[in-house]
């Protein structure tokens, strides 16, 4: 059975609150870091609202654009000495193969899962990640780089 069979695309959910950019509440103060979390977010909200036909192609997108942000994050990281890089660059390889278990579903014509992940879980996951694990590798790099 075709995971779509229970998911109506005809009206779109509006996006998850915590996908609105918002300098003030999820800005970080690293430039390089806020860019990459604006853009993230942006592609995340655009996901929840976009139709099958373009879906995977959005979200081979959202997949592309997190390794190039994880890799900036984990250059940044490893040229700084950030103390807790092995924990951070664990939890980006852990997202990193959820997206590309999610994507691959897609593929295959079963978006339900997918949505839903991208609908609920990430957005959560974000705003977790975000508070803390990038929350310390900026007040660290603002430290490293005199961002301040």
């Amino acid at each position: 059975m075709n995971d779509m069979t229970f998911f109506d695309t005809s009206e779109p959910d509006p996006p998850h609150p915590l996908l609105t950019w918002s300098q003030e509440r999820i800005g970080l103060g690293v430039p390089v870091m806020d860019g990459y979390h604006q853009e993230f977010l942006s592609i995340l909200a655009a996901l929840g609202a976009t139709p099958d036909g373009v879906f995977v192609a959005l979200f081979k997108e959202l997949v592309r654009h997190t390794h190039e942000h994880f890799s900036q994050e984990e250059k940044l990281m490893k040229e700084t000495g950030f103390s807790a890089m092995r924990e951070h660059i664990e939890e980006h390889r852990r997202v990193l193969s959820d997206l590309q278990a999610m994507l691959e579903r897609a593929e295959h014509g079963r978006r339900r899962m997918p949505r839903e992940f991208i609908k609920n879980h990430m957005p959560e996951w974000f705003q977790l990640h975000l508070v803390t694990m990038d929350s310390a590798l900026a007040q660290h790099l603002k430290i490293s780089l005199n961002l301040e």
